[in-house]
């Protein structure tokens, strides 16, 4: 190749290799100098992201004590897992304040679902709950496959009255999950931590329209902040919104309050110590409930009429 550039030197005149050898290190200097702005472009791209991340934590810790309130609270004992709005595989305990699925028969395989009594409509409120108990039962299934992953699985958030008490299924709820992510309609987006046994978890829900963190939803584990606050959706803003727990082979110690168990790094007030105004009830139960067990042929218009008894008895 030595011998090619110096046969090559002879047939250009010295002016030409003075323009070639120019023209490369102009070409070279263009380079390096392009290279140095989009080093700084990517360097001010990551610093604005890094800005942003701070200014967003920032954001995330900008709640503050919550302010002496006056007004008249719900009446004690009134704010609970609502034992009428639950899946038929909720097992209560220790007055409704714990509560596992049942586990046996394949139940294992199935989630399980609880709503509150109370409903907030405005103000910022917690509420806690901590897996006490991780329940491993026989696998029924050995034979022919696996059971739903995980085996263990924790959703603590939020959902409207008389939506699915499955949350992440549908667009009327949000909640984070034992993976760490935030769901809502299906679409789920990493927010937080894994968390599991000997961990409590405290979800705070701001609806105080004065806040700069206004209709969101934070998760705190063990009194630190777990995730950044994540924006409720457009179509829960202005609802009421109950606290709601999904689970499965797990037992759960859920808290209303008025005393946390993991103190949050500001004053906030738990959700059975609501002001009234702030919130809704569900309606009250007599502890008689009817249960109605539909037997139907398939193909014959089974499904027609349950759906049609449901519309005539919403209650």
């Amino acid at each position: 190749s030595s011998h090619f550039g110096s046969a090559l030197a002879c047939f250009l005149p010295p002016s030409s290799c003075s323009d070639a050898g120019t023209s490369g290190s102009a070409s070279m200097a263009d380079a390096a100098a392009a290279t140095e702005v989009e080093e700084k472009k990517e360097k001010k791209v990551q610093e604005d992201q890094d800005e942003k991340m701070d200014d967003a934590q920032e954001s995330g810790e900008r709640e503050k004590d919550a302010a002496p309130d006056a007004r008249a609270k719900i009446k004690a004992g009134s704010c609970e897992l609502n034992m009428a709005d639950s899946t038929l595989n909720v097992m209560p305990a220790t007055n409704g304040k714990m509560v596992m699925p049942l586990i046996d028969g394949g139940f294992q395989y199935l989630l399980a679902g609880s709503r509150a009594t109370v409903g907030l409509k405005a103000g910022r409120y917690m509420f806690e709950v901590a897996i006490v108990e991780s329940l491993n039962p026989t696998e029924a299934l050995q034979q022919r496959g696996h059971g739903p992953q995980p085996r263990q699985l924790l959703r603590l958030g939020l959902s409207t009255k008389n939506s699915s008490l499955f949350l992440s299924d549908g667009p009327d709820n949000v909640c984070f999950d034992s993976d760490g992510s935030f769901t809502h309609n299906g679409n789920r987006k990493k927010a937080a931590q894994r968390f599991g046994r000997e961990q409590t978890l405290a979800l705070l829900v701001n609806l105080d329209s004065k806040s700069p963190n206004a209709n969101t939803v934070s998760l705190f584990c063990n009194g630190e902040r777990a995730s950044d606050p994540q924006p409720l959706p457009e179509n829960m803003v202005g609802k009421t919104l109950y606290p709601t727990v999904t689970y499965r082979n797990v037992m759960l110690h859920v808290n209303f309050g008025p005393t946390p168990k993991s103190k949050l790094p500001f004053a906030c007030r738990m959700v059975a110590d609501a002001a009234a105004e702030d919130v809704e009830l569900a309606p009250g139960q007599d502890g008689k409930s009817e249960v109605a067990l539909p037997v139907g042929v398939p193909d014959q218009g089974f499904f027609d009429w349950v759906d049609l008894f449901i519309k005539n008895n919403p209650s």
